[in-house]
């Protein structure tokens, strides 16, 4: 064999053998990496989420902005700690490279349960904004429009009897130990969704003023140091359930809640519920 046909062989071998793979394409590098998304979101793994997130991501969700990747994961751990079950599907996910820059979007749906079993479904949309940085694509901004899916009333209420409308704390106290409890809490009843504002003692509305009639800056005076919940209720004879989904801190987004023995005429609706294991009685007056 000749020297240059040995030579040509040995190059040829090194040629075949130090060939490079193939570059994954953008988009499915992006597919692959909103997939961790999901398996992290619905899953509280902190470090699929860390891999998959800038560390100054940008989320919104619920109603919140949360900047920055361990602000993000403290977000998911308090939902988490409320609802152990959890579920999060995209579906018809479209992915768009730009260069250094993609977005996508997708169709969303999001199954929360509690540990008594309580299912919370919503429904929405799902948009990415993701950035190729030197470890790869990571997302930079996520956004989970979601909304509550809530099934309709099963009958129309009389006036005398519906709920809607503003009802303001008249008195409470422990059946337990029938000790009087500070009063300074507001609930608002639409049709299907609730709010609970426990107002401190020198922000309550005036006498005689309407709450349309407020100013949006003497409203935002109004929620200053303001607590509360918002979220969805249903009326089950004597009982009311209340599942809250999102609230002004976060760390008041708890459990379901229930009021039994509920009694309701026009301008008056009297409650009882467990809190903190004590069983407690509230009387509400209509006052919108």
């Amino acid at each position: 064999m000749s020297i240059g046909l040995m030579i040509g062989g040995l190059l040829g071998g090194l040629a075949f053998g130090g060939q490079r793979p193939r570059p994954v394409p953008p988009e499915v590098e992006i597919r692959r990496l909103i997939e961790s998304f999901r398996r992290g979101w619905q899953e509280n793994d902190a470090d699929a989420l860390r891999q998959a997130c800038a560390p100054n991501v940008i989320m919104i969700s619920f109603g919140r902005r949360d900047q920055g990747i361990e602000n993000v994961l403290e977000h998911l751990r308090l939902a988490f700690h409320n609802f152990p079950r959890a579920e999060l599907r995209l579906d018809h996910l479209q992915v768009r490279p730009m260069g250094a820059a993609a977005w996508a979007h997708a169709d969303a749906q999001y199954v929360q349960q509690t540990a008594h079993g309580m299912v919370l479904t919503s429904t929405g949309y799902a948009s990415f904004l993701l950035e190729r940085q030197r470890a790869g694509w990571r997302i930079t901004y996520a956004d989970l429009n979601l909304r509550p899916t809530t099934a309709p009333p099963a009958s129309v209420p009389t006036r005398g009897e519906t709920l809607e409308g503003a009802w303001l704390l008249e008195s409470a106290r422990d059946l337990h130990t029938g000790r009087p409890l500070k009063p300074g809490a507001m609930l608002l009843f639409t049709r299907s969704r609730f709010a609970l504002l426990a107002v401190a003692p020198d922000r309550r509305p005036p006498r005689g003023k309407a709450l349309t009639e407020y100013s949006k800056k003497e409203l935002l005076e109004l929620l200053r140091e303001v607590e509360g919940s918002v979220g969805d209720y249903s009326r089950e004879g004597s009982r009311i359930r209340l599942v809250p989904t999102f609230a002004l801190f976060p760390e008041l987004i708890g459990e379901p809640q229930v009021f039994e023995n509920v009694q309701l005429d026009r301008d008056r609706l009297s409650v009882e519920w467990i809190a903190g294991g004590r069983r407690r009685l509230a009387i509400w007056r209509r006052v919108e």
